[in-house]
C-alpha cells in the first residue's frame, strides 16, 4: 500500500534534498505498514513507536542539514524556512505525543498520511525548491558540488 505517492515529489537540483525527501517517504511508508498492522491487531505498539521515533530523528536531521546549507549560503529567506521547520516538527512532536498518551490510531493516520504529504509536497515545491535554486546559483555554495 502506498501511503504518499513519490511521483507527486518534485525532484530538485541539490542532491542531499533528494535523498533526505525520499528517505522521509520511506519512513512513512515504513511507519504506515506498522499502523496498520497495529490497527489490525497484527502488529505491535512496539514497532510502530519505534517508527515513529525513526521518522521524527530523520526529519531533524533533514531539516538541520537544510538549515546548515541556507546558513552558509546566505539565503535571505532563512528565518522563514526555518520558521516553518520549527513549526512542523512542533505539530509532529505533538502529535507522537498524543498518540503515545492516547493510543489513537486513527487521529495518527489522519495526520500522517493526510497532513504530512499535503504539507511535505507544497514545501519541497515552494520553500525547498526555492532554497535549491538559490544554492546552486552560488558560485561555490555549500551543497552546489554535490550537484
Amino acid at each position: 500500500m502506498r501511503f504518499v505517492d513519490p511521483t507527486q515529489i518534485p525532484e530538485l537540483p541539490l542532491p542531499f534534498m533528494n535523498d533526505d525527501h525520499a528517505e522521509e517517504v520511506r519512513l512513512l511508508e515504513a511507519l504506515g505498514e506498522a499502523l496498520e498492522a497495529h490497527r489490525a491487531r497484527t502488529g505491535g505498539l512496539d514497532v510502530v513507536l519505534e517508527r515513529l521515533s525513526l521518522l521524527a530523528v530523520h526529519t531533524r536531521e533533514h531539516f538541520l542539514r537544510e538549515e546548515q546549507v541556507m546558513r552558509e549560503s546566505g539565503f535571505p529567506a532563512y528565518p522563514q524556512h526555518k520558521g516553518e521547520h520549527d513549526r512542523v516538527l512542533a505539530e509532529m512532536d505533538g502529535e507522537a505525543r498524543a498518540f503515545r498518551e492516547g493510543g489513537d490510531p486513527v487521529r495518527l493516520h489522519a495526520y500522517l498520511f493526510e497532513t504530512v504529504p499535503a504539507w511535505f509536497v507544497q514545501h519541497i515545491r515552494t520553500m525547498d525548491a526555492m532554497t535549491a535554486r538559490f544554492v546552486v546559483s552560488r558560485p561555490g555554495a555549500p551543497g552546489a558540488a554535490a550537484v
